[in-house]
């Protein structure tokens, strides 16, 4: 919403100003500056700036770390009012200047007070995101960790805890992981205190320390209650793993937010507890807890005695929409007005899938009518090909008079679409308008 905002402001910006010199006055060696210099995009590396060039056909730029002197940083030129800046540091500040160009003769000054923004963290990570699995039998301690931004590599140590900082002897590299860490550090003494150190590298540049302070002496530390996720695989279309464990396997879907216990159990596959999600038809199959347009998880936990081990976040994905209903046509046979509708549709992030419990309700009125003030009419249709019809009496319609009419879909009786959504087929049609005969 926010690009969305800024881009509307700096289309009136480009109409209230024009390309005309002669209205700011400018003068023969000298043209405006850019204005409305924004920020669009931004990440750990790089930054998309954004501008509105009032009198010039291109500009100059040049950019540094905040502080830099004018004319030691990078420079660049561009016929386009955005670049895009790469290779920048992460968790850096940065300060952006603007020239423009209004002749191949006649330059501006650059922008006095530059633009600043900063690159995000190379990764999110905290000390609440490490756990500690414990005292393990052959002397090592399993450390994961889950960010909430990932890394491309992952550095980690664990050492005496009266060293404030790892040397390169001390620092393993791991491989960074769609959602979670793992590494287990051998030969730990049970009778010495540690610090765990992690920091993660982006772009060849590395991020802080994060440090957890890990006593193998603790009893609290030490759980034999354990689970491991392997061979995760997600994609659009669904996901894939399997749980590695001696135990009772317990895996749930939950709604986002909500508590464990408030979801769930999925059955695996019998193989070997691997578990496969189809998220194409998930929906339907769990037509009486899957709610349209909403978040879930995919959690699992071992059954220990009479507890659980905690629950580790295996996936997560978003169900469909309400399914997508639009008229796309209407025919008049003898005494009926017959709207058509194409039907099948849902709407994911990436799929369209279809709801099999939906029903659709039909609302028309007069042209021009009020949504929720109209005639409504709850319906399943008459299947025709790909089609749904529904078959309206003219009688109910005054002669000479225009209506419109609107249509939605309504999922296990309580979740309504959009009115007249295109979800997935980009149509654009709005209202059916029609004039009774």
């Amino acid at each position: 919403m926010l690009v969305r905002t800024y881009f509307l402001a700096l289309l009136t910006m480009l109409v209230v100003y024009g390309c005309k010199t002669d209205d700011l006055g400018t003068s023969e060696t000298n043209c405006p500056r850019n204005v409305n210099i924004g920020l669009l995009g931004i990440d750990s590396n790089s930054a998309t700036i954004k501008w509105v060039e009032t009198q010039g056909f291109a500009s100059n730029f040049e950019y540094g770390e905040k502080g830099f002197q004018l004319g030691s940083g990078t420079k660049g030129s561009t016929n386009d009012e955005s670049i895009v800046l790469g290779d920048l540091k992460p968790d850096t500040e940065y300060e952006f200047y603007l020239q423009s160009i209004c002749t191949a003769e006649i330059q501006g000054n650059f922008i006095t007070n530059p633009y600043t923004f900063k690159t995000l963290p190379c990764f999110d990570l905290k000390q609440d995101d490490i756990s500690i699995v414990g005292y393990v039998k052959n002397g090592g301690f399993r450390v994961n960790w889950y960010p909430k931004r990932n890394a491309e590599e992952w550095q980690v140590a664990m050492i005496a805890e009266d060293v404030d900082k790892p040397t390169d002897s001390n620092i393993s590299t791991v491989e960074a992981r769609p959602s979670q860490g793992s590494f287990v550090f051998p030969e730990i003494n049970p009778s010495s205190r540690y610090n765990f150190f992690i920091r993660g590298q982006c772009n060849g540049n590395l991020g802080d320390w994060v440090t957890k302070e890990i006593n193998p002496a603790d009893e609290s530390l030490f759980s034999p209650c354990l689970i491991r996720v392997q061979n995760l695989a997600v994609t659009g279309e669904s996901i894939s793993f399997s749980v590695l464990t001696s135990g009772t396997v317990e895996v749930i879907v939950v709604e986002k937010d909500t508590m464990i216990d408030s979801g769930f159990l999925l059955s695996n596959n019998g193989n070997d507890l691997s578990y496969f999600i189809d998220l194409r038809y998930f929906h339907n199959n769990y037509s009486n807890y899957v709610k349209p347009n909403t978040q879930y998880n995919v959690l699992a936990r071992l059954k220990c005695g009479l507890s659980y081990s905690e629950e580790v976040m295996v996936s997560s994905f978003k169900t469909p929409l309400a399914n997508s209903a639009y008229f796309i046509q209407h025919v008049v046979e003898e005494d009926e007005l017959q709207l058509y509708w194409q039907g099948g549709y849902g709407f994911s992030n990436s799929f369209c899938w279809a709801y099999d419990e939906v029903v659709y309700e039909i609302e028309y009125g007069l042209e021009g009518f009020t949504a929720g003030e109209g005639t409504s009419i709850i319906t399943e249709g008459i299947a025709s090909g790909v089609n749904f019809i529904y078959a309206l009496p003219l009688n109910l319609l005054n002669s000479g008079f225009t209506y419109e009419f609107s249509i939605r879909s309504i999922v296990n009786g309580s979740y309504p679409s959009e009115w007249n959504s295109n979800h997935c087929n980009n149509s654009g049609i709005g209202r059916l308008v029609f004039t009774a005969p």
